[in-house]
């Protein structure tokens, strides 16, 4: 059976997107698919992660299906496979080694583009509250590798006029009580804290983002498990199964489409079966020909640094 031409059968008086909506999908799917800031090339990159694809018909019928999973802002939660998922997260985490968080985290992950750009590496220093304080692209080298063959060349960059005069607030001060953690990230995400500049959506996909960056950060056993339950109270959470990173790692996916009538970006966090290590992110934006554009990025290195630029 050809869904996509029942969709369009289903609704043809629908007019096509306007180019507003479709510039509007186009940033949605660009913050949804990168979960930091972007930052000046060193390598030639793409505008946007991908142009939003797609009728009115289309995204009024994946809005019906996501409703079933969406609840507005703050209310409802994941669904019960999320939620059992998570709950073994959760004890997963609490028996991990005691960590230290340092001032930020340096992370390097592969990042493979849904376009002529193909595959990147991606090195970032993040704050301590998990917001963007340093980024810059490299070359890929053969085998997914990105380590820095070419010493000095690829520098890193503060993005123009951000500049560090903290770091945001430290990861210890963050609650590792279930209740009190969620009341404190909806909160900081209504008031812009622990966010990126360019950070758009609803409260609930903030959330939701904000965790995912705080799960590639080493983190002591406790906020794990409490970011793991969280998790399971945020509506729209759902389980994805044998999910795949960039370097085709296979895991499980949380999973959580903004929910928005015209809107269907859908961003995984994805986790290494058993332990529930950080692997990756996927963003996937539907279009009208069925054929899914799709972001993915895996996990290479993460560590604790006391100063941006500086490399474990």
């Amino acid at each position: 059976m050809d869904e996509m031409a029942l969709l369009r059968e289903a609704r043809p008086d629908v007019a096509p997107p306007t180019d507003a909506a479709l510039r509007t999908g186009r940033d949605r799917l660009a913050a949804a698919a990168r979960p930091a800031r972007r930052w000046p090339p060193r390598v030639p990159r793409p505008a946007a992660m991908g142009l939003l694809a797609g009728t009115a018909a289309v995204a009024a019928a994946v809005a019906i299906t996501m409703a079933q999973v969406v609840a507005p802002e703050g209310r409802g939660s994941a669904t019960a496979a999320a939620a059992e998922v998570l709950r073994d997260a959760a004890a997963t985490a609490r028996s991990g080694p005691p960590v230290r968080p340092a001032a930020y985290s340096y992370t390097m992950q592969l990042v493979v583009w849904p376009d002529e750009h193909g595959t990147q590496c991606e090195e970032t220093w993040l704050r301590r509250d998990g917001s963007m304080a340093a980024g810059t692209t490299l070359p890929e080298r053969p085998g997914g590798r990105c380590d820095l063959h070419e010493p000095g060349r690829w520098v890193p960059t503060l993005r123009d006029g951000d500049v560090d005069r903290r770091p945001h607030a430290d990861v210890r001060t963050l609650p590792t009580g279930p209740s009190a953690l969620r009341e404190r990230l909806y909160s900081d995400a209504a008031h812009g804290r622990g966010q990126n500049a360019d950070d758009k959506g609803p409260r609930d996909q903030l959330v939701f983002n904000r965790i995912g960056r705080l799960l590639r950060m080493p983190l002591p056993p406790e906020l794990r498990a409490a970011l793991f339950q969280t998790l399971a109270t945020v509506p729209g959470v759902d389980v994805v199964h044998s999910e795949r990173d960039a370097l085709g790692r296979q895991g499980i996916a949380l999973a959580r489409s903004f929910g928005d009538p015209g809107d269907t970006v859908r961003v995984e966090i994805i986790l290494a079966p058993g332990t529930y290590r950080y692997l990756g992110m996927k963003a996937v934006q539907d279009t009208a020909t069925g054929v899914p554009m799709t972001h993915l990025t895996a996990l290479l290195t993460t560590a604790a640094v006391t100063t941006p630029f500086q490399r474990p």
